[in-house]
């Protein structure tokens, strides 16, 4: 479990899936993420990730406001093939419900999700990604401090390339870099 002064993030229960429902059915949300996912969809994306997180591996945690229990989305981690042009990898990530935008919740989960990649588990990269039109983000991306690889331009591997979000941004925060700033 990590927790940062508003949030915490945990792993997933099985009361969440209804309310991760909710998040995934909001088309704005899931815009740039694959387009919606039915209930069912959830409930086997959150299997995947409990799984997951019971093998040890990191994962997109359930993210839930102290204040209150609230559950807003998900911010974690994951590992990347080498589907990817520059994977294998780790990849930071965010989806949070369209309530919570605007708070700073993303950039303070993920910040603390970062912190988790370079001090516990001692890697020397993260990766984070969107499709081109997602400037939201983007604006993430760069509070964060990470740093857009130039020409990390590439189409996602389970998008057709016909799809308007095919083409992703590639960003980068360094271990050397992340640990001197902090």
């Amino acid at each position: 479990m990590i927790e940062t002064d508003r949030l915490k993030l945990r792993d997933w229960r099985e009361a969440d899936k209804p309310l991760l429902s909710v998040i995934h059915a909001d088309p704005e949300v899931m815009q740039f993420l694959g387009g919606t996912k039915t209930a069912s969809e959830t409930s086997d994306f959150v299997d995947r990730l409990t799984q997951l997180s019971e093998g040890g591996e990191p994962t997109f945690w359930a993210t839930e406001l102290i204040a209150d229990g609230s559950l807003i989305g998900a911010v974690g981690l994951h590992w990347l093939g080498d589907d990817f042009p520059f994977g294998p990898a780790l990849e930071v990530g965010w989806r949070l419900g369209r309530d919570y935008w605007g708070k700073g919740y993303a950039t303070e989960a993920a910040r603390a999700v970062l912190d988790y990649a370079f001090g516990t588990l001692d890697v020397p990269r993260v990766y984070a990604f969107t499709a081109l039109a997602n400037k939201r983000s983007e604006i993430v991306m760069q509070r964060l401090g990470m740093t857009r690889v130039e020409g990390g331009e590439f189409p996602h591997p389970d998008y057709l390339p016909t799809d308007p979000s095919a083409m992703h941004m590639l960003y980068v925060a360094e271990k050397t870099i992340w640990m001197s700033d902090s």
